[in-house]
This record gives structure tokens, C-alpha cells and sequence, in this order.
């Protein structure tokens, strides 16, 4: 005799119920991982940071989505300005000031070697059960240059790393 079973659910809630303020469980997790080091940028203005985009379709319209990030970078020059956004909506920068971003890069100066990381966690509420795309943006100051994963010389004994960008649908 063969018997199996299968357990499927969207939500998962503690047997005595949630707290206030709380959410149940993760239902989903997605991950992109760039491990290339072609990607570098001198624009002051905010563009797409090739491979760092990570698609997930909400399977409840009051899921909260939580983001995390991890990039490493070399470059010269000053500061970097990264934003996160949900497809064309920037989060979490705010709605005013100078070079305002979700997160402002530790900046590099007057070096070809070195190398930073920079992480972020933002919890989003998209409301919605549609296909949705979380991606990185960056800018940099005049006269600096961005490299992910890697350093301006790229040289024999720097090190070349990887970014990644994750999503967790968590129930609401």
C-alpha cells in the first residue's frame, strides 16, 4: 500500500493567532545572483544596475514583501546613490533633498583597489497579486565611476565578488 499526502497553503498562522502588528509566514523566497563583473557607470543620473533585478508574483494582494540586498563595488571618485524600486516606484528614499536614494554608497576616493559592500532590508506592501520586479538603481557623483563586483584596477591580486538580490513573500 502507497499512501501519500500533500500539504499546500498560502498562509500560515500560529495555532493561537498572530500578535498586533505581526505577519504569519514566508510562502515564497526568490533570489538573483550576479556574479558577473562587467558592469560599471559613470552617469549621474539613476540607471538600472545590470542583473540586479529579482521578479516574484505575490500569491496575496495584503503580503508584504521583504527585500534584501548585497553589493559589492570598487570605483573612484566620491559617493554612489542607490535606489531600490518596485518596477518604476522608488522606495524608501526621501521626497526631498540633495541626491536623495533609498541607500547613499559608502564612496571611494582617489583609489583604483579598494572595494565596499553595502546592504539593505526594506519591507514593502505592494497590494497586489501581480508579476512585480524589485531592482537596483545607481548614480554617481560628477567625476566618479561604479564598478559591481569588482575594483577600478581589477588587477591579478584584487578580488572580483558577487551582488545578490532576494524577495520573501511573507502572509499578512
Amino acid at each position: 500500500i502507497s499512501i501519500m499526502s500533500e500539504l499546500r497553503t498560502n498562509r500560515i498562522i500560529p495555532r493561537d493567532g498572530l500578535a498586533s502588528g505581526y505577519s504569519g509566514g514566508i510562502i515564497q523566497i526568490k533570489q538573483t545572483v550576479v556574479s558577473v563583473h562587467t558592469f560599471n557607470t559613470t552617469s549621474t543620473s539613476k540607471v538600472d544596475i545590470t542583473g540586479m533585478s529579482v521578479d516574484i508574483t505575490p500569491t496575496r494582494s495584503d503580503s508584504k514583501i521583504l527585500v534584501s540586498s548585497h553589493l559589492t563595488y570598487g570605483g573612484n571618485n566620491f559617493n554612489f546613490y542607490c535606489d531600490l524600486l518596485r518596477d518604476s516606484t522608488v522606495l524608501g528614499a526621501p521626497s526631498s533633498g540633495n541626491n536623495t536614494c533609498t541607500i547613499a554608497l559608502c564612496g571611494i576616493t582617489n583609489t583604483t583597489y579598494q572595494m565596499q559592500n553595502a546592504s539593505l532590508l526594506f519591507l514593502d506592501s505592494p497590494a497586489t497579486t501581480s508579476a512585480t520586479t524589485y531592482k537596483l538603481q545607481i548614480a554617481v557623483q560628477s567625476g566618479g565611476e561604479f564598478y559591481l563586483n569588482r575594483s577600478k584596477r581589477d588587477g591579478s591580486n584584487d578580488a572580483t565578488c558577487s551582488s545578490t538580490i532576494t524577495v520573501m513573500e511573507v502572509s499578512g
